[in-house]
């Protein structure tokens, strides 16, 4: 662009005279340039706009303290087409989740989500504990390999907590008014999505005060072993930087 500008003001006739270019030249010189630094422009930023590719090493970010985890960013559209592909119908209030959810575990759309040997779970104010078969099994697989993980490393057993299952039309609307990252529209109104919080760990598999801490070693292996489980195409991820967790849905 620059070099373009520098020949419209210092071009040269025979014998160092210098001309002016035809005001149609000059028009033509700058389309092309601008052109050129469109596409250079395009080039760079394109590739921002979509996910992050399954091989791309996230970005490693600073959560509280010494805590370090992925920064993973698959947008909130690739975790939609993922929960309407896999997912239940959805409920649109609470009151169509008590009327139906007995018939969806008997039919074995959704099973119950309990703290077990791998996870807490939260005392949740805006979802349901309840996953499809699918997305109960990743949550557990994301706790073996998170139990191998400290194993290997010769770390104390931790329990990571689930903070967010199964929402209603009427519960995510709710969650709206005072979560930003909450759209209209969730994955968690599938029954293919959890959150799981990078704050802290549990010392015991139970929800206390006294049991739980912000362990930075182990929380950079869960990240590690959920970013694993992303990377073999088990499930899509995004790092919630303002709600502190992981947002993941199954494939």
């Amino acid at each position: 662009m620059v070099q373009i500008t520098e020949l419209l003001s210092r071009t040269k006739g025979r014998g160092g005279k210098k001309f002016r270019l035809k005001k149609a030249v000059k028009t033509k010189l700058y389309l092309a340039a601008g052109t050129i630094l469109f596409i250079i422009l395009a080039i760079i930023i394109t590739p921002r706009l979509f996910d992050i590719g399954a091989d791309e090493k996230p970005e490693v970010i600073k959560s509280v303290g010494t805590i370090r985890v992925d920064y993973y960013k698959d947008l909130n559209a690739t975790h939609l087409k993922y929960a309407k592909a896999n997912g239940i119908k959805g409920f649109k209030s609470n009151k169509e989740f008590k009327e139906q959810i007995d018939d969806l575990v008997d039919d074995d759309e959704l099973v119950e989500i309990e703290t077990c040997d791998y996870y807490v779970v939260d005392k949740l104010t805006h979802s349901h504990p309840y996953l499809t078969p699918d997305a109960a099994e990743l949550l557990e697989d994301i706790g073996q390999r998170f139990q191998e993980k400290l194993a290997e490393n010769d770390l104390k057993k931790r329990y990571y907590q689930v903070t967010s299952l199964l929402r209603t039309g009427e519960s995510q609307r709710g969650l709206s008014r005072s979560n930003v990252n909450a759209t209209s529209n969730s994955s968690h109104l599938y029954g293919t999505t959890f959150d799981i919080t990078y704050a802290r760990v549990f010392t015991k598999p139970r929800l206390q005060k006294s049991a739980e801490i912000a362990d930075g070693p182990a929380i950079r292996l869960l990240s590690e072993a959920i970013g694993e489980l992303r990377k073999e195409g088990r499930c899509v991820v995004v790092t919630e930087r303002k709600e502190r967790c992981f947002h993941i849905t199954v494939r």
